[in-house]
């Protein structure tokens, strides 16, 4: 299995989640969401991230959870709710002040921030408040639906820090009105957004809302509903796998194809298919994304491809089909570094169907 210390950055998404996501955590809400969550989160090929400002809403809603919670055991379950409503703002509803239950519900809370900070993978440190996040929080907040807090939740995931911008990232929520609002279609979603991202220099997440998720185009889940663990851990596996190849989609060579040959032939030879329109230099350095069982592993070759076949030897470079799939179809024989046969467990794991070849990242240097 790839470890932490030796994935490429170019080959590792940013995850990020909505501050209600956080909660769902700490109660375990959902399990098949903390599941896919934890697959997220003991990937090496996954940062999850989270700004500051989130913490800080989190202790809001959660202040507040906590005072209905103990409003409603107070009464025995016999909860006035004109009143709660009524009073929550307030915290001062007549059956239990606020000031009667705040220094439990402070234990409480700074118990969950301890186990947010040190149990879920999430990195804080990285995603600051800085200066240039003011600009773009009022113009999106100005030119969309989407509430400050949710506008500032957002843009400190792709932007943060004030000379640093994400080209790609992940966003995961839960609010059916945000994600309307940003993600929505024609008539409900303002299209002035677009013209916030574009003018700040900033790219939209992809942005998923967790009772609608898919990956490579399958079923669609609803993850705060009971699904089954083998389904779930799945699908983040080929949620992983996809959110790779969107943000390295200039990178892709082709896919790997069965090859069709001799059983000797199968220990040392690569097929895949190009993709067309691209050009296939005479050599190149390259990674191979491949399903590991249940897990993600990358193949960085140890010299560069080359010698590439298509029915015959190609001799002129650079290489680009001719229109036809069949002009696409390249072959070409890897070998470990003493000129052996890769491991045959591994060459069966890197020459199975649906494999991503990119051009490696360091390439041109």
């Amino acid at each position: 299995m790839t470890k932490f210390n030796t994935v490429d950055p170019a080959f590792k998404i940013k995850v990020a989640l909505d501050t209600q996501l956080l909660a769902y955590l700490i109660d375990d809400s959902y399990p098949s969401f903390t599941r896919f969550y934890e697959c997220l989160k003991n990937s090496p090929f996954v940062d999850i991230v989270c700004s500051r400002f989130v913490t800080f809403e989190y202790i809001g809603i959660r202040k507040l959870e906590h005072y209905l919670r103990k409003l409603y055991s107070s009464t025995n379950g016999k909860m006035n709710f004109s009143s709660a409503l009524k009073y929550r703002n307030e915290f001062k509803a007549p059956e239990l002040d606020y000031e009667q239950c705040y220094e439990s519900i402070k234990l409480d809370i700074e118990a969950e921030l301890t186990k947010l900070n040190d149990d879920y993978g999430i990195q804080y440190e990285d995603n600051i408040l800085h200066q240039g996040l003011w600009h773009p929080h009022q113009e999106l907040l100005l030119s969309s639906r989407i509430s400050k807090e949710d506008c500032l939740v957002l843009l400190s995931s792709i932007f943060p820090q004030d000379m640093v911008r994400e080209s790609h990232s992940v966003f995961l929520t839960n609010d059916n009105q945000f994600y309307k609002s940003f993600c929505g279609k024609k008539g409900y979603r303002m299209q002035a957004i677009d013209e916030v991202f574009d003018n700040n220099g900033l790219v939209k997440p992809e942005t998923f809302n967790i009772k609608k998720i898919s990956a490579q185009n399958s079923e669609v889940f609803n993850l705060t509903e009971t699904i089954e663990d083998d389904k779930v851990d799945n699908l983040a596996l080929n949620f992983i796998f996809d959110q790779i190849c969107i943000k390295n989609e200039n990178l892709i060579l082709g896919k790997t194809i069965k090859c069709d040959c001799s059983k000797n032939l199968k220990k040392t030879m690569l097929c895949f298919e190009l993709l067309e329109n691209i050009e296939l230099p005479e050599k190149l350095y390259t990674a191979i994304l491949y399903r590991n069982d249940k897990e993600l592993d990358l193949y960085i070759h140890h010299t560069s491809f080359k010698d590439f076949h298509n029915v015959t030897r190609i001799e002129e470079f650079p290489y680009v089909g001719n229109g036809n799939l069949s002009s696409r179809l390249i072959t070409l024989l890897i070998k470990a570094k003493d000129s052996s046969p890769i491991d045959e467990n591994l060459m069966t794991l890197l020459t199975a169907k649906d494999n991503v070849i990119f051009v490696h990242p360091d390439n041109s240097i």
